[in-house]
């Protein structure tokens, strides 16, 4: 499965304008005749979601009775499959979950093309995700396939406290925003185009099983390079100002080196780890970029990155 994903920040409406064009690969056995997409930011709509629920569940009523421009959501979609508008058809449980009938059934070992904009409203972060003041986390975003596997389709809402499931494949994305946001993404930064505004930068990234990013103007940035087995990695990090200095390049270098000998070399040719403001993370792992929380001493923010 590749993404393409054309995406445009609007940084005072905190909003997302997007197009995606996926090419999807049935490696099925079966024939498939609808495929149920993530919207993981209807998560965030109100609070008849399962994150809501969830989160009462837990004794967090701070997004229940959060103001109505705290919240967010997805909408403008308008799938096609082959340039043929598809019907869409909402989950009869959970709004952050979509089906999408097939035009014409696909076959095993058979490619399709979906397309669709969309919309976002991004959401104040209360898990992973959203904006702090001037500052945006963009995480779970894009409509996304479920899973179909061995047992069939693996359809989930969006939870605080949960893992995801996803499939692997390449993804190109363009981001557009005020020229003065520094952007930290999934990938490689391969073209930056610029105006006296405005900037577009492109990121492509190989066998990962999802995107994120994140921009601020107030991202101080240190970066370095580590050589693992002959190959040369760059490595970033990137936070806000604070009280006190933290080694966090040497800390990064080390988390490779470990987890290296532990389950194998580190596979990409990046790594970044970006800090928080409002600490909803908790610690949140994206391919080739991890969001941790702040930390108030040397040894918590080793243990965050490690």
């Amino acid at each position: 499965m590749d993404y393409e994903i054309n995406i445009n920040l609007n940084d005072s409406a905190k909003t997302l304008d997007g197009y995606e064009t996926i090419d999807y690969s049935n490696n099925s056995p079966d024939t498939l005749r609808y495929i149920w997409f993530h919207l993981w930011m209807n998560a965030y709509k109100n609070d008849r979601t399962a994150f809501s629920d969830q989160l009462l569940e837990n004794g967090r009523t701070d997004f229940y009775f959060a103001n109505e421009n705290k919240k967010g959501y997805i909408n403008q979609l308008n799938f096609k499959v082959n340039d043929i508008i598809a019907v869409a058809e909402y989950h009869p449980s959970h709004q952050d979950i979509i089906k999408v009938v097939l035009p014409t059934p696909l076959a095993p070992n058979n490619k399709t093309r979906i397309t669709t904009p969309f919309h976002i409203q991004l959401p104040y972060n209360f898990s992973r995700g959203g904006y702090v003041e001037n500052s945006f986390q963009i995480t779970q975003w894009y409509p996304k396939p479920a899973v179909y596997d061995k047992k069939g389709w693996h359809e989930m809402p969006y939870l605080d406290q949960g893992e995801f499931y996803s499939e692997f494949g390449d993804y190109k994305v363009k981001i557009s925003l005020p020229k003065k946001y520094i952007v930290a993404a999934t990938g490689e930064l391969i073209a930056l185009d610029s105006s006296n505004f405005n900037k577009t930068l492109s990121f492509q990234q190989n066998n990962v099983h999802d995107f994120a990013w994140f921009a601020s103007k107030d991202f101080l940035v240190e970066k370095d390079t580590i050589e693992l087995n002959g190959k040369l990695i760059n490595v970033y990090a990137y936070h806000y100002k604070r009280s006190q200095s933290f080694n966090t390049i040497q800390y990064i270098k080390n988390a490779i080196i470990t987890k290296s000998k532990w389950i194998g070399d580190y596979p990409y040719k990046t790594i970044s780890v970006i800090e928080s403001l409002n600490n909803n993370s908790g610690g949140m792992e994206y391919p080739t970029i991890t969001y941790i929380d702040k930390a108030e001493d040397s040894k918590t923010h080793d243990l965050l990155i490690n």
